[in-house]
């Protein structure tokens, strides 16, 4: 699996109280040691594509620190402002920090956040729950002992289980898609989604539909340089599933894939297309009733995307966010609202600001309040950043909090019953990243 995709890619146990994070000494690295350092990345930085017969996975730098953030931040006014989230809750502990984070809201307010841990058996991913968003249960694991479990994605379904979908790659690389499920404080035994037949897969999302269908949506591959990502797609609906379908045909590589759930049961995918690193061709297409429409190529009537994110307004407006790249580098955050077939021009909350930008995500609360959230690096200062939409237009950015470490990445935001957001992301230097909790009442 392509961990670029991702990064740019004691169950049951009593709860255990985590303490709002503390700064790090004062004159710590903000940056990442160089390329061929110990923990730096390859040398040569090679392609997706670069070794004939060999995974993508094995030219990345296994820690997921994006490369751009090796070279100087575009200059330009900074993001100062510190906004009015309560103080961040650090939720890694252990030496193997924490990558790739999500968070889900249950119909009862209870919290799930996931992530993965490096660990001497792998990377394997862990699970906590929280009430109030300030004390934790223990790190509970989840999916596959052994190799790389990345990438998870969940879905907190209205009869109270949380549905989760991983991809674990082996040592060679290849690597399958699975789906786990929790009930009652209890993991199901992983299924496997898709073939196991020594192939690369990766970006596997899930979002639940109505009533108790689930679309899932990846990338895959046969390993070879010749050969490009799909991507593809399943549905479960009474009690299967579909047989694994594609979105796109192979004559280019598909990217980020992405699937959420409207308020009225259907979803809406995204993914993009192009060369890994280039500008790419961001599509969108409609799911119902078991099965999705016919994509929509959404850069024809905007500009390059990658890694959309969507939000569902009462309304019926959907939202979606989505960041481009120039020349390789991550500079502009979009988002457009409307529906499929007529969407409003994209409007640019990152604009008129220094630095890059980069791995947005969007919610909307019952009030009808947008909060987008993105990473934000201007070199001396990279923090996770925000800005709402309460109905008149994007407020100025400002950081969720003053970490003064790394460089941040990969936010998960979620909104409660409540109209609460609550928001998780990673953040470190290459080689060692910790997971961050934070809640926005606005």
């Amino acid at each position: 699996m392509l961990f670029s995709l991702l990064l740019l890619a004691c169950s049951g146990s009593p709860a255990a109280p985590s303490a709002p994070a503390a700064g790090p000494p004062q004159g710590a690295p903000r940056g990442p040691p160089p390329p061929g350092s110990p923990q730096g990345p390859p040398p040569g930085g090679q392609g997706p594509n670069g070794m004939a017969g060999v995974s993508g996975a094995k030219m990345q730098d296994p820690s997921g620190f994006p490369h751009f953030h090796d070279q100087p931040a575009p200059e330009g006014p900074a993001i100062t402002g510190v906004g009015t989230w309560g103080a961040p809750v650090k939720l890694t502990e252990t030496k193997g920090g924490g990558y790739r984070p999500q968070v889900a809201a249950g119909p009862d307010g209870l919290l799930h956040a996931l992530y993965y841990e490096r660990t001497d058996a792998g990377d394997l991913i862990r699970h906590r729950t929280s009430r109030d968003g300030a004390t934790w249960t223990a790190p509970a694991p989840l999916g596959l002992t052994d190799n790389r479990n990345w990438g998870p994605d969940l879905v907190a379904r209205a009869d109270g289980s949380v549905v989760v979908v991983f991809d674990h790659a082996r040592a060679d690389f290849s690597s399958v898609g699975y789906v786990t499920t929790w009930r009652g404080g209890t993991w199901s035994t992983p299924e496997a989604l898709t073939a196991d037949d020594g192939g690369e897969i990766g970006s596997g999302h899930v979002a639940d539909a109505a009533g108790d269908q689930l679309a899932y949506v990846w990338i895959g591959k046969p390993m070879s340089p010749t050969e490009h990502f799909r991507a593809r797609w399943r549905w479960f609906k009474d009690g299967t599933w579909s047989a694994a379908k594609d979105f796109t045909d192979g004559a280019a590589d598909a990217w980020h894939t992405n699937v959420e759930r409207r308020p009225d049961g259907s979803v809406l995918a995204g993914y993009d297309v192009g060369t890994g690193g280039a500008e790419t061709v961001l599509y969108v297409v409609d799911g119902r009733d078991g099965a999705f429409g016919t994509p929509e190529n959404l850069s024809a009537s905007s500009t390059a995307g990658e890694r959309p994110h969507f939000a569902f307004g009462a309304d019926g407006t959907d939202h979606l966010t989505y960041f481009r790249k120039e020349m390789g580098r991550p500079m502009h955050v979009y988002v457009r609202s409307g529906k499929p077939g007529a969407w409003a021009a994209p409007e640019e909350p990152s604009t008129g600001y220094g630095g890059y930008h980069f791995d947005p995500d969007i919610a909307i609360n019952k009030d009808g309040v947008r909060c987008l959230v993105w990473g934000w690096d201007a070199g001396e200062d990279a923090e996770m950043v925000y800005s709402l939409n309460r109905g008149s237009g994007w407020e100025p950015p400002k950081k969720i909090a003053d970490i003064d470490y790394g460089k941040p990445g990969l936010a998960s935001i979620v909104d409660d019953a409540t109209g609460a957001f609550h928001i998780v992301w990673n953040q470190g230097v290459r080689g060692q990243n910790e997971v961050y909790y934070a809640r926005l009442t606005p």
